[in-house]
């Protein structure tokens, strides 16, 4: 069933897919050394364009292109970078767009709201899927390389047992 939770296995192949993390969690870095290993370029493009959706992945035949809203920063600008790689290399359904400079180009979008509703290519799984990814590098690029946390942060997650 489409619907269903995404499979841990089905994740995991495409945390592998994406290579090693840098030790140094820098999300630039881990595009340059994906765009790298698959001999293609992947570009980010921080726009503000707040009628947009979150995150939109666009592959013009020759680059893939990942915009995300510029206003949108530190762990969740990371996270809905990590979402559009995961429907990249997922190869999730995309929504054929009319030729560009490379061709027939492809895209994917993400965001939130009814827009989103609209216009979201995706299957419930393949979005399931995508997320689970994002939250999964995240924690582990974490793990890696901790960041500092501050007494109040101590406390805080003490108290709402995240410790």
């Amino acid at each position: 069933m489409d619907d269903a939770a995404p499979s841990s296995t089905r994740v995991e192949d495409l945390i592998q897919a994406l290579g090693p993390l840098p030790t140094a969690w820098n999300i630039e870095e881990l595009c340059l050394s994906l765009s790298t290993r698959r001999r293609r370029p992947l570009v980010l493009h921080p726009m503000n364009l707040p009628a947009l959706p979150f995150g939109l992945w666009y592959d013009d035949g020759i680059s893939d292109h990942i915009i995300y809203r510029s206003t949108v920063m530190g762990f969740h600008r990371d996270h809905v970078i990590l979402h559009e790689i995961c429907h990249m290399l997922a190869r999730h359904t995309q929504i054929p767009l009319a030729a560009g400079p490379g061709g027939a180009g492809r895209a994917s979008v993400r965001g939130a709201g009814e827009f989103a509703a609209r216009i979201n290519p995706y299957t419930a799984r393949q979005e399931e899927t995508a997320e689970s990814f994002a939250t999964l590098i995240l924690e582990k690029a974490y793990r890696l390389n901790p960041a500092p946390v501050s007494a109040f942060e101590h406390r805080a997650s003490a108290v709402f047992g995240t410790a």
